[in-house]
């Protein structure tokens, strides 16, 4: 999904130089996991990221991208939620100005 989506934001005008913060939500199995993402996120990226009883969602720093990095920053995520709390990344997105 992320080359069709980072298409998409290309169609919107976003380039690689392009800043852009990127919106995110995790299913989370309960809000001890969901506050255990959220306490590593915040720790290892400083998202703006909260809990709630079932669910993290957050937002990155404004960031430039591009495909590559999009498909390193997912994996990433996907992996810190499974080691952290066995949440779920359940997808993201981003608001183009």
């Amino acid at each position: 999904m992320n080359e069709q989506t980072w298409v998409a934001l290309q169609s919107h005008g976003v380039t690689p130089a392009s800043e852009l913060r990127l919106d995110f939500v995790y299913d989370a199995p309960s809000r001890s996991a969901a506050d255990e993402l959220v306490a590593f996120l915040h720790e290892q990226r400083d998202y703006e990221v909260s809990a709630k009883e079932n669910s993290v969602a957050g937002s990155t720093q404004p960031t430039t991208l591009d495909l590559a990095k999009l498909n390193q920053w997912v994996e990433w995520m996907v992996a810190a939620g499974a080691a952290k709390g066995r949440c779920k990344f359940d997808g993201w997105g981003a608001q183009v100005s």
